[in-house]
């Protein structure tokens, strides 16, 4: 008979550690996983922009994903394999909103990892306009030419998992083309309650704890007494 092992780490890539210590207010769904002490809600049936995405996770008291080595970007590449997910990406949590060509995380946190794909951050790049990307738009029957920022970050599952850069928000002045994507907000695990310690009450009311005189002492005690005795007789006799 074969035996299969299987690593414990692949187990936790997979199916993530235990959500028992998950926020309460999050929904326990196999939508919900832990992995490394922090919560993963993989929202992938909702496809919104950016921004949108970001305050949802905010709202909830977390940020859209932040990613911060490699193991990370395979368990979640593990967690979206096991939802047989279809879609061309999830957002996460890094933009250059705040900074042009700086790409840092919502937590604030520098992108010390990033898993970026072969030409990304994509960039039309000019001294006097900077990073954009080209859109031509003929929905409206012209031809018309936008440059618009890429300010935000794509999880491409699509492409093994690497990351590019999206717009924020909609595509064109008439809003009729958007990039929405599903997302994964993040969130820290509550402390483990252990249980609630109990309060000792020091007593004030005095305890006296009996004392046992072993009998060979109370035999002596008595002999001596009745030697006293005598002996103060023959004194005041």
């Amino acid at each position: 008979m074969w035996t299969l092992l299987i690593s414990p780490i692949l187990i936790s890539l997979v199916y993530g550690d235990n959500i028992e210590n998950c926020p309460p207010n999050l929904s326990r769904n196999i939508n919900l996983k832990a992995y490394n002490g922090h919560c993963y809600e993989f929202v992938v049936h909702r496809h919104i922009e950016w921004k949108a995405a970001e305050s949802d996770c905010a709202s909830k008291g977390g940020t859209l994903v932040v990613v911060n080595n490699m193991e990370e970007q395979l368990f979640l590449m593990s967690a979206l394999g096991s939802f047989s997910f279809h879609g061309q990406g999830v957002w996460i949590g890094l933009t250059d909103q705040l900074q042009e060509g700086k790409f840092s995380w919502v937590s604030g946190e520098p992108a010390t990892f990033t898993y970026w794909a072969a030409g990304q951050p994509g960039v039309i790049t000019s001294p006097h306009i900077g990073k954009k990307r080209l859109i031509l738009d003929t929905i409206t029957g012209l031809t018309n030419i936008h440059l618009i920022d890429e300010d935000c970050v794509l999880l491409k599952y699509t492409d093994s998992g690497h990351w590019h850069d999206y717009p924020c928000l909609k595509l064109d002045p008439l809003g009729l083309v958007h990039e929405n994507f599903p997302y994964v907000c993040e969130y820290r695990q509550t402390a483990t309650t252990v249980g609630t310690p109990q309060t000792v009450t020091p007593s004030t009311t005095q305890t006296t704890i009996p004392t046992t005189t072993p009998e060979t002492d109370v035999m002596a005690s008595t002999a001596s007494a009745k030697v006293a005795g005598s002996v103060g007789e023959l004194v005041v006799g």
